[in-house]
């Protein structure tokens, strides 16, 4: 699988009366491909999978796949925390014909090094399908480490790991220990010219949902200083926190408005929005409108 590009985590719009919106979906996934989108992840983090029941998964991946009909590939996220769940899950992405799978750790269960590699060694099995590993420890409580990643190496379905520990001196470990056999995947947003710089070349980020221009801006050595400079204040502001609520606000000052959220997470309130109506503004053509 070619992760080269950057590869947008979707969100997940829902409607007034907080129902999964499809039309919605179909309407960005289209907003996304029209602005370069080298890839798509279904039901990921950014898509607020985690406070989708299954159907709902189910719905949202299968109105990705279906909206975007081979033009891109399409991951989607598992994220089960016991390893029955998440066999579900990717034979789901397998059934809606999916092209891979991002699988993060259980969260909340703390595995060992060895639990963890198991349990992603069956979840992969029972699917089969090109993966990229998601290295997110604050999220899910553990991370990927050596000893997981030594045991994981060389299993045919892992292609990449979606480095978003924080830990800028993993890249370093990852690049040496693993070359050739599990790829670099930028998880990060306001420190991401240090994986480009490094040598990644594929980027699977939650802002590019609202950034996409900018990403792609990044990515490009030659481009790289301007867009970061000009969009860091944007990003390092997304990443202070409510990350989800700040991403679809601002996706909604852009054009596309999909500002509702799942409870726990509330929609970003109007002082939160003119903020990041002033630093589209400071960001000035490296933020353009979606549409």
């Amino acid at each position: 699988m070619d992760l080269s590009g950057v590869h947008v985590p979707l969100v997940t719009p829902f409607d007034d009366n907080g129902v999964v919106d499809t039309k919605s979906i179909s309407h960005i996934t289209e907003v996304m491909i029209a602005n370069g989108i080298s890839g798509i992840v279904a039901a990921g983090t950014t898509g607020e999978a985690y406070a989708l029941n299954f159907e709902e998964r189910q719905t949202v991946i299968d109105t990705i796949v279906k909206q975007v009909h081979g033009r891109v590939p399409v991951l989607a996220g598992v994220g089960g925390m016991s390893t029955k769940e998440a066999i579900k899950q990717a034979q789901l992405a397998l059934e809606l014909k999916c092209d891979g799978l991002m699988v993060a750790a259980p969260a909340y269960v703390l595995p060992t090094s060895t639990e963890l590699a198991t349990h992603i060694s069956v979840v992969l099995d029972a699917a089969q399908l090109p993966t990229v590993l998601y290295d997110y420890p604050a999220r899910t409580g553990v991370p990927f480490d050596q000893q997981t990643l030594d045991l994981l190496a060389d299993n045919a379905f892992v292609v990449g790991i979606k480095e978003a520990s924080g830990d800028l001196t993993r890249i370093p470990m990852l690049n040496e220990r693993f070359a050739g056999r599990i790829e670099i995947v930028c998880g990060a947003d306001a420190d991401s010219p240090t994986f480009f710089n490094a040598g990644a070349t594929s980027w699977i980020g939650g802002m590019a949902n609202a950034l996409p221009k900018a990403h792609f801006g990044i990515l490009n050595e030659s481009t790289r200083a301007e867009a970061h400079a000009a969009v860091l204040p944007l990003l390092e502001h997304i990443e202070s926190g409510r990350y989800i609520a700040k991403t679809k606000a601002l996706m909604g000052l852009l054009g596309v408005p999909c500002a509702s959220t799942r409870g726990p997470l509330a929609v970003l309130e109007p002082a939160g929005v003119e903020t990041l109506r002033s630093l589209v503004a400071q960001a000035g053509e490296w933020v353009p409108s979606l549409v």
